[in-house]
Order: structure tokens, then sequence, then C-alpha cells
């Protein structure tokens, strides 16, 4: 794996919180807590992580409601989401998909798949950010053109 990435993991359960951040530091990366939704806005705003895995259940707002609002803020909407529902789950909206959710996890999830999912979301975003840099430069040559 490349560089390190700042992840963000926002749960309140237990097995959750001990078991992803040791997969993800294990793997190299640096993880963040957060234990409810609007302590994960803050912290997205403050650290800009390169990846946040976000918990449908919390406390005070759904998963689903926190990432809407990442999505929408200046400062936080270019940040990949990976969603992780409970087991029985209706199928995820389309609205979320086209709304940076790389992938939504199953619970209960294994350090494998849970790194796989990771590492798609993270080269997936990557391409995006590549692909915007693209059509940025190819603009700047027209314009430098005409």
């Amino acid at each position: 794996m490349g560089m390190k990435k700042q992840i963000l993991l926002v749960a309140v359960e237990s097995d959750v919180l001990e078991s992803f951040p040791v997969t993800l530091t294990l793997a190299g990366h640096r993880v963040d807590l957060a234990h409810g939704g609007l302590q994960a806005i803050k912290q997205a705003r403050d650290t800009s992580p390169d990846l946040v895995v976000l918990d449908t259940t919390l406390p005070d707002m759904d998963g689903a409601t926190v990432m809407e609002i990442l999505h929408r803020l200046p400062s936080t909407c270019g940040i990949p989401t990976l969603l992780l529902k409970p087991r029985p789950h209706p199928l995820m909206p389309v609205s979320l998909q086209t709304n940076g959710v790389c992938a939504s996890l199953m619970q209960p999830l294994n350090p494998g798949e849970l790194l796989l999912q990771v590492a798609d979301a993270l080269a997936l975003c990557r391409r995006v950010d590549v692909e915007r840099l693209d059509s940025e430069r190819e603009r700047e040559l027209a314009e430098e053109a005409v």
C-alpha cells in the first residue's frame, strides 16, 4: 500500500470500535474515531480525512443524514464515504450512491473485506481526482490556445 491514509471511523458499536482501528492501523492507515454524527461532521471539517467509514446507526442522527451533510459542505464534499450497515437492511437508495458513497459494508465484517473495501474506495476516489485534474488541465490548455 502506498501512502498512509487518514480514516475517520464513525461508530458506536464496541466490536466495530475495537476491531476496525486495529485492522486499519496494521494496514498502515491513521484512524480517528467519532462516536456520533455531529462529532463526525466537526472532525471531518477540522481534519479532512481521506475516507469516512460511517455507521448507519448513530445515537444523535442516522448515518445517511451525516453523509448528506458532509456531501453538502464545501469543505467535506470531496471526502469518500463507506457506509456500515447492520445485516438486514433495505437496498441503499440510488440518491446515496450518487452522493459519494463508494460502497456499503454489511456487518459483521471480516478484516480482509474491510481492507479491500477501503482500498477500493481510496482507489476509486483517486481515479475521480485524476479525471477532474485532467479535465481542468484540458480547459486551461484550451483557454491558452484561444
